[in-house]
């Protein structure tokens, strides 16, 4: 298994490598423009949430007697199809500092403000984990990881969506979608960060621009950066269990 998994790393980051490089010589652009500079915040907000949700409905296990977690930026974009797969607890912790939308919950789910760096919950409590730590409020993926390990039950599953880390986000100044401290070069920092929290990498999966978000550009200005940024790497999925 482990060499499957080398191999499925080598071969996705060699397919990103040669995206990446296909876009430094397209039309003369180049990575360190990033996309914060072609695209509005919350468009590119828009395209990643709209690329990781085929990921995660589409590998959301069993969840019938679960306790289940959602981390992410309100509103939690995995809610309602969590809750349809009636777990018997479910817990959504906000990343952002904007309230909840005030709706009385039933006993069997609650949602609370906190921070990836310090879940409010005894380790090993959940029997799996949906985060969603591609937003400006990620901080130090390392931390992150780490923090979901400790809280995800032996052999249970965790779905983690973050940046790619290929992909152009970062640029100069505290306006920033992705923080400073987010260094990460490569897929192999996922596969160590992992190792280190005791998770193991199941799957993975990359988002790019491509045809399929083609219709969330309109305008002739932005069916033109459409084209200039087709093929830049948005989003890295994982799919990794415990134990």
């Amino acid at each position: 298994m482990l060499g499957f998994l080398k191999r499925f790393t080598t071969a996705l980051a060699g397919q990103a490598k040669k995206a990446k490089e296909s876009l430094e010589t397209k039309s003369g652009l180049q990575p360190i423009l990033s996309l914060e500079s072609r695209l509005p915040l919350p468009k590119i907000k828009q395209l990643l949430d709209l690329v990781g949700e085929r990921f995660v409905i589409a590998s959301l296990p069993l969840l019938s007697g679960k306790t289940v977690l959602e981390v992410g930026e309100n509103p939690l974009q995995f809610q309602k199809a969590i809750v349809e797969k009636k777990p018997n607890f479910f817990c959504g912790v906000l990343l952002d500092f904007s309230p909840a939308d005030g709706k009385k919950l039933p006993p069997t789910r609650m949602i609370l403000k906190g921070s990836l760096k310090a879940l409010p919950f005894e380790k090993e409590f959940f029997d799996c984990i949906v985060a969603r730590i591609n937003t400006s409020h990620q901080g130090d993926v390392v931390s992150a990881i780490k923090e979901l390990g400790r809280v995800l039950a032996p052999g249970a599953s965790a779905l983690i969506l973050d940046f790619h880390p290929f992909g152009l986000y970062a640029k100069s100044g505290t306006d920033r979608l992705r923080s400073v401290q987010a260094s990460i070069r490569g897929l192999e920092d996922y596969y160590k960060m992992c190792k280190l929290s005791g998770l193991n990498i199941v799957d993975v999966k990359e988002g790019f621009v491509d045809d399929t978000l083609r219709s969330q550009f309109k305008t002739p200005d932005e069916l033109n950066t459409f084209r200039e940024i087709k093929g830049s790497p948005l989003v890295l999925f994982l799919l990794v269990k415990k134990g």
